[in-house]
């Protein structure tokens, strides 16, 4: 299953490979189970308000969710699938695009990296997925090269931040530490997800600046919106 279409008032519902481009756009990815996106409605709020973030209001969002689920439904059917979103708040057009999904990788060995928007840390635009632009591809690459599953982040200071794909929490004793928001891609997993996945393991989640010697105590999780939450190492 690979299907792709546009939505909004600024197209022709032709699907041109927006996925892979290089350029700076909202995006966000999800799981369908049954035909039925997961929480759709906070994806469409994520693209929107990284479309907000670029000046570029699109108000027209809200209204394709009705035909954007129906064709979901259609094309995957029963069959569990990942939802790819890209916005072009320019050209007003969404693009959707359906492939099989991803599951998590075990084991998952994390390759320790330096994040390449070290410098920008404490700008507001990189909480919103795809405005950072592609850093993302290049960092899993050379993880790969490494013998990694994925690439976990450093800040400047030597704090740990997020993967090229996913956010980052460590359970030690009881508590499931999570790093500050700001600089790193704001996690849907982490808000919508976290609270229930935490309470069912009877861990209180904090937020600290979470410094490389706590991964090595404690069990790195990761989690995204796609694959959920799963176990990881350092190399």
């Amino acid at each position: 299953m690979k299907r792709g279409r546009q939505f909004g008032p600024g197209g022709t519902h032709l699907a041109p490979d927006v996925l892979g481009s290089q350029d700076r756009r909202p995006r966000t990815a999800l799981p369908v189970f049954r035909g039925v996106p997961r929480h759709l409605e906070a994806h469409l709020q994520r693209l929107e308000a990284g479309a907000l973030a670029l000046g570029r209001p699109v108000d027209w969002l809200g209204g394709i969710r009705f035909d954007l689920e129906a064709w979901v439904k259609l094309v995957a059917g029963t069959e569990e699938a990942a939802l790819r979103l890209v916005l072009d708040p320019g050209t007003a057009l969404l693009t959707a695009w359906l492939e099989p999904l991803p599951v998590a990788p075990r084991p998952c060995p994390l390759a320790l990296l330096s994040h390449p928007l070290g410098a920008r840390r404490l700008d507001p635009i990189l909480r919103h997925k795809g405005l950072g632009g592609p850093w993302g591809k290049e960092l899993l690459a050379q993880a790969r090269r490494l013998g990694a599953q994925d690439a976990l982040l450093q800040w400047p200071d030597g704090s740990l931040a997020e993967t090229s794909m996913a956010a980052v929490g460590i359970e030690v004793g009881g508590v499931f530490w999570v790093p500050p928001p700001e600089g790193r891609v704001a996690s849907l997993a982490e808000r919508l997800e976290l609270p229930a996945w935490a309470q069912a393991r009877e861990l209180r989640v904090e937020t600290a600046v979470l410094p490389l010697s706590l991964a090595l105590d404690g069990q790195l999780w990761c989690m995204n919106a796609l694959r959920g939450f799963w176990p990881a190492t350092l190399l």
